[in-house]
């Protein structure tokens, strides 16, 4: 987790041009330090601090030369919601498998629109409360951390066993979020707004091939030929956090031996990363309001009822305008996930040389690594094992720093809560609020509304995981 006030001595091969860029200072270039050079330096990382950041996807507007013009002709964009058609395209590549095809699959194309990171306000800008979560951007920025607790990237080295359960030095490069507070809700005027829209498409595999031109500008193609069925979506995440948050890259070790407890000799030496992901909107899931910290997926726009397939990368034309209450709604999301650590890495791996393999590894059986993963759920042997599940308000073990509790950042389980929960032993246990009343998932439309309620996935362990594209 983040040191505020230490002192850290490494030397290591593994990443030292970035390191080097890092300490660039001394040497007055950006250029490789030597070994040496890196033996002798000591630090706590490198620290930061976003402020007033926010960004929104809008349509390219190649007439923006003069600054003056550009600066008024931006400030008056950043309010318009139907400009919002800058896109991320996600291109079909290779063929369909025989048993896909036969199954009536076909390709999908994806754009994605408007993508918009701003700050929670207890206002949008537009005057709209932002109870109704109808707005993607507030066009106010986002500031995270403080001085005393900033966003951190370092160079760390650990004791850690290999797959064959022996200690070796493992140096790891860590990028930390500012650390989560115990028993503290922030306030929306410091949580995020994260906003789309898109259009998905089905492709006919026969006609796919037939698009004749790519338009340099968007990267769509020039025409609709193929497209077949089109689902016209918008996504809005409300009072979003992520500190606690961090990734770690490194060199992973040996010792595995392939056909050895399910091991494999491909987790050796290779690429390696731990994710923990937290993604919270209310520390006080079990009460406080609802209504601002939410997920909301809808489909209804509110101009036009026939079906089409147009979309501005290929057709032009605004941003979509969708119904203000219609869609999904999931309250009070709070998502803290573990994808690999330190003793289970999460690796990234090309078998083929083309496809990409993303594995969570198999947990090797040895004392000296699985005890480091797994929790003793009955606290009658927690000294052995030191696993833990992360949630919204425990994370590991509590630190103090400056005369704060800060959330660890050791945990090994997931956990995922939406809507109400009960919180027990001393918050390392969640459990979802069965009450016929009580809100988490949601769903709107012309009636009335249906609650389904809330839900709590706790203590998820991942023993194995592996995903492999096919067709690159």
């Amino acid at each position: 987790m983040t040191k505020l006030g230490y002192t850290v001595k490494f030397k290591k091969t593994v990443l030292a041009s970035l390191l080097g860029l890092g300490l660039a200072q001394s040497c007055f270039a950006l250029e490789a330090l030597t070994d040496e050079s890196l033996s002798e330096a000591t630090g706590e990382g490198v620290a930061f601090l976003p402020e007033n950041f926010k960004m929104v996807f809008q349509k390219a507007d190649d007439a923006l030369t003069l600054e003056s013009k550009s600066q008024t002709k931006l400030i008056a964009n950043w309010a318009d919601r139907s400009l919002d058609t800058g896109l991320i395209r996600i291109i079909p590549v290779g063929p369909l498998t025989p048993v896909a095809t036969a199954a009536g699959a076909k390709k999908a194309d994806i754009f994605i629109y408007g993508l918009a990171l701003s700050n929670t306000m207890s206002k949008n800008v537009d005057g709209t409360n932002i109870a109704d979560i109808n707005s993607r951007f507030s066009n106010v920025g986002v500031s995270s951390g403080t001085e005393t607790n900033p966003w951190v990237l370092s160079v760390d080295t650990k004791s850690v066993s290999n797959f064959a359960g022996t200690p070796k030095s493992l140096s790891y490069l860590q990028l930390e979020a500012p650390l989560a507070r115990v028993n503290y809700q922030p306030p929306n005027s410091s949580t995020i707004k994260l906003g789309l829209w898109g259009d998905i498409f089905a492709r006919n595999e026969a006609t796919a091939g037939s698009i004749s031109t790519v338009n340099p500008i968007t990267g769509a193609p020039t025409d609709a030929k193929g497209l077949e069925e089109k689902l016209r979506v918008q996504m809005i995440a409300n009072g979003l956090l992520l500190e606690g948050s961090q990734i770690r890259l490194f060199q992973t070790l040996d010792g595995a031996v392939t056909g050895t407890g399910g091991l494999s000799s491909t987790y050796n030496n290779t690429l390696g990363a731990g994710l923990l992901l937290r993604l919270n909107t209310h520390h006080n899931g079990d009460g406080g309001t609802w209504a601002d910290k939410v997920l909301r997926i809808s489909t209804r726009e509110t101009a036009g009822t026939a079906k089409d397939l147009k979309t501005p990368a290929i057709d032009g034309g605004a941003a979509a305008s969708f119904d203000g209450t219609e869609g999904l709604y999931i309250y009070s999301p709070n998502i803290n996930l573990v994808l690999g650590s330190i003793y289970q890495p999460l690796i990234i791996d090309t078998p083929d040389g083309k496809n990409l393999t993303l594995e969570v590894t198999r947990i090797p059986n040895q004392a000296a690594v699985y005890n480091k993963i797994y929790t003793d759920y009955g606290n009658l042997d927690s000294t052995t094992y030191t696993g833990s599940t992360c949630n919204v308000r425990y994370c590991g073990k509590t630190e103090s720093f400056g005369g704060v509790n800060y959330q660890g950042t050791a945990a090994t389980h997931s956990s995922i809560s939406i809507g109400k929960v009960a919180f027990s032993n001393n918050d390392r246990i969640m459990n979802a609020d069965k009450a016929s009343t009580t809100s988490g998932i949601v769903m709107r439309g012309t009636g009335a509304d249906v609650n389904l309620g809330s839900a709590v996935i706790d203590g998820l362990l991942i023993q194995h995981f592996k995903m492999t594209t096919t067709g690159l």
